[in-house]
């Protein structure tokens, strides 16, 4: 029982700070969404906690939780299509990184192999990589440092431009990977990918930001 009530915390609290990190980065009124944040995380959360017992399927709940975020983001928080999926993949591949790092840092101070590592220190894993994702978007709100680069026309049209893309080609692999992100054995290589990643989606609209060039 208290496994289980800790599994159910540990996931809503990696929501929240997917939901956090995401909505700083681009200046969205966290306040604004509590209702739609709260709501959204229960169901992701309850429901990646039924399926966790089925093995055929663990492998795709990332997925299955990326696709419910993109689509509450689009239909239930009423933000367009292009900018829940971009939203969704800042927040998923920040905390990706973060918690694969953390997971790194206790395999080199205790000597454990990756699935040990996260075996063992599984919960502090999460605390840890979330607390610090929190603690960066605090920081980041309170020097002003965020893009300006998010769309407020609600409507679900699509400007296709070479910068979009080339974000849409970068998002197809990260969806691509996200149920599958222990194919890279070695987790520093694991750890280099995705923050190649995330960087290159804030390279994308730092160059926007730069042009003035919006979705």
């Amino acid at each position: 029982m208290i496994e289980d009530t800790l599994y159910a915390l540990m996931s809503l609290m990696d929501g929240i700070t997917i939901f956090m990190f995401a909505f700083g980065v681009f200046k969205l009124n966290f306040k604004d969404y509590w209702k739609e944040i709260l709501v959204t995380n229960l169901i992701i959360s309850i429901g990646t906690f039924l399926l966790k017992g089925y093995e055929t399927i663990l492998g795709f709940i990332p997925v299955l939780c990326f696709v419910l975020l993109v689509l509450s983001l689009t239909f239930y928080f009423r933000i367009k299509l292009w900018e829940s999926f971009k939203l969704a993949c800042y927040g998923f591949v920040a905390q990706i990184v973060a918690q694969f790092t953390v997971v790194a840092l206790f395999m080199l101070s205790s000597g454990l192999n990756f699935t040990q590592a996260s075996s063992e220190y599984g919960s502090i894993v999460q605390l840890l990589a979330n607390g610090f994702l929190i603690g960066l978007t605090l920081i980041l709100r309170q020097k002003r440092i965020w893009f300006s680069t998010m769309s407020y026309d609600y409507s679900f049209k699509i400007k296709l431009n070479k910068i979009n893309i080339f974000s849409t080609l970068i998002a197809v692999v990260i969806i691509a990977l996200l149920y599958n992100i222990k194919t890279v054995e070695n987790i520093y290589l694991t750890i280099l990918f995705w923050g190649v990643c995330l960087i290159n989606l804030m390279y994308i609209d730092i160059k926007k930001e730069k042009s003035g060039m919006y979705d």
